[in-house]
């Protein structure tokens, strides 16, 4: 299995468990891939994560941090898709103010999990 990881102009990341592409935020879809298990460390203009991805079986696991890098009255999030093990279909996670940093851990079934850093 492998992940997949872009960065979004306006967003910052985004993550599946598919393919792993880290490009900068004016590129398109381009990268470099991996397979899983993996680290990411995406950033945006106020905002910055780190997370790691295992894959267990029928099972991906997410955990890691998100934090608020600037006093611009946004905050930074962490939003993932997923089929849950808690029969959910989302998950946020949210820093702010400034310097403030989240951490989050999540788990869902199948093999994949789309994760996006974003501030807002």
């Amino acid at each position: 299995m492998t992940i997949s990881t872009k960065l979004a102009a306006a967003t910052g990341a985004a993550l599946t468990a598919g393919l792993l592409m880290a490009a900068p935020a004016s590129a398109g879809s381009t990268g470099t891939t991996a397979a899983c298990p993996a680290t990411l460390s995406p950033e945006t203009d106020g905002g910055a994560a780190s997370w790691s991805i295992e894959c267990v079986g029928s099972k991906v696991y997410i955990d890691g941090w998100v934090r608020d890098t600037d006093a611009d009255g946004k905050c930074a999030w962490i939003k993932a898709f997923g089929s849950f093990t808690d029969g959910s279909g989302r998950k946020d996670a949210k820093a702010c103010p400034k310097n403030t940093t989240t951490r989050f851990s999540w788990v869902a079934n199948g093999t994949e999990i789309r994760a996006y850093l974003y501030v807002a």
